[in-house]
């Protein structure tokens, strides 16, 4: 059964197809690609600097620490969140309360 007829020719190619089988066109797609994905990994980058930047600035102890969790913490995402917690913790208390349960 035949619905329609099947004469359809093309006879050429649509006009953007030059400029998708030029060099320079692929060339621009890969520069644009690699960028973004420059742009998305710096991004990644300031995100899991912000708690080392945080212990800089309040001068704790721990800064090392944090930058070494932050930086383990691209590859296994609980020590980016030790990090936090080490930075929002009040170590004194928490000092303070181990000492107490000693004694």
């Amino acid at each position: 059964m035949q619905i329609h007829d099947t004469t359809l020719t093309y006879e050429s190619l649509p006009s953007v197809y030059k400029l998708l089988d030029s060099i320079g066109f692929m060339w621009l797609i890969v520069l644009i690609t690699v960028g973004i994905f420059a742009w998305i990994a710096a991004k990644l980058w300031h995100i899991h600097s912000i708690p080392k930047h945080l212990a800089k600035e309040k001068g704790l102890a721990q800064a090392k620490l944090v930058f070494w969790l932050c930086v383990l913490g691209l590859v296994w995402k609980p020590l980016w969140v030790l990090a936090v917690l080490a930075i929002v913790t009040d170590w004194d208390k928490v000092q303070h309360w181990l000492k107490g349960a000693r004694s």
